[in-house]
């Protein structure tokens, strides 16, 4: 369930991660070819996706867009590469509501890097260890920042596999109000 980014921080987020697969080989991140995004909850099941929308529906239409950063690198050991998402305090608050009404949902299932654990970040490379030194190098001279918002919450609907790679596609995007 991610939170879909802007045009122009998708043409960004599509460059570096082209670039990167070009330049190093690595092509899952490119392969995957998610829209740029930030997760907001990591995967679950659910049989009862009538209920889940209901819950989107009411929670859009009782919260607004909130303001956030992007930019600047972080990396997750040496195996993930990504763009930094930075929450506005609002932002922040918005995300707290979603991970309380998610919670209502007896069936709904926690990662252990979600909710109060989830860092907000734009994946640029994956599984990228072994040439962790030179990727982080490249990218550092690529640093751009832009202001966006927690405006979308997306569910995100798996469509199959393959190559030990998940497929996605957008179920449906619910706005917050400006």
């Amino acid at each position: 369930m991610p939170c879909l980014l802007p045009p122009p921080v998708q043409a960004y987020h599509k460059e570096l991660v082209d670039l990167v697969a070009e330049r190093f080989g690595l092509t899952f991140t490119q392969r995957q070819a998610i829209p740029a995004h930030f997760t907001l909850k990591y995967h679950f099941t659910t049989p009862e996706i009538g209920r889940m929308e209901a819950l989107l529906d009411d929670f859009v239409r009782r919260h607004r867009r909130a303001p956030i950063s992007v930019g600047g690198f972080g990396h997750f050991a040496e195996d993930v590469v990504f763009v930094d998402v930075q929450l506005s305090a609002e932002a922040r608050r918005v995300l707290e509501a979603l991970v309380s009404a998610l919670r209502t949902l007896p069936w709904m299932s926690w990662d252990q890097f979600d909710a109060e654990r989830l860092h907000p970040h734009m994946t640029i490379v994956e599984r990228c260890r072994p040439r962790f030194a030179e990727i982080w190098e490249f990218v550092e001279t690529r640093e751009r920042r832009f202001t966006a918002w927690l405006d979308n919450v997306t569910i995100l609907k798996k469509m199959g596999e393959t190559d030990g790679m998940d497929l996605w596609a957008v179920h449906r995007s619910f706005n917050l109000e400006a």
